[in-house]
């Protein structure tokens, strides 16, 4: 498991969402992608959900109801403290998926480059 697989991990984990979700996983990969390819998220259902769904083989609306359960928990019992953090704003209202993929990326990738800290 690379350095950046593990922070993906751990800033889920701080968030609220734990491993017995197959969307953990989907996401951890997700992040993964999108810091790797930052244009998945242009087209998200073309993009981000086609390389999580062939990664895990499962189709397209698996992967995306899977990322959305999770960013649902997140919303509903995780930290919103952490959550508003990483945004950089308090959130009126839930995030969309490609959004929420999106903030946790740039901040492991800030973690990554010593630049924050998720635990």
């Amino acid at each position: 498991m690379t350095d950046v697989e593990k922070e993906a991990q751990k800033l889920l984990r701080r968030l609220g969402a734990n491993g017995s979700y197959k969307g953990f996983w989907f996401t951890g990969y997700g992040i993964i992608k999108v810091m790797e390819e930052s244009e998945l998220l242009t087209h998200v259902c073309k993009g981000l959900y086609v390389e999580v769904a062939a990664h895990f083989h499962v189709n397209i609306s698996c992967a995306e109801r899977n990322i959305r359960t999770i960013k649902h928990l997140i919303w509903k019992d995780g930290d919103r403290e952490l959550l508003n953090e990483i945004f950089g704003r308090e959130l009126a209202e839930e995030p969309g998926n490609a959004a929420f993929i999106d903030a946790l990326s740039a901040r492991v990738q800030e973690i990554c480059s010593g630049g924050g800290r998720v635990g």
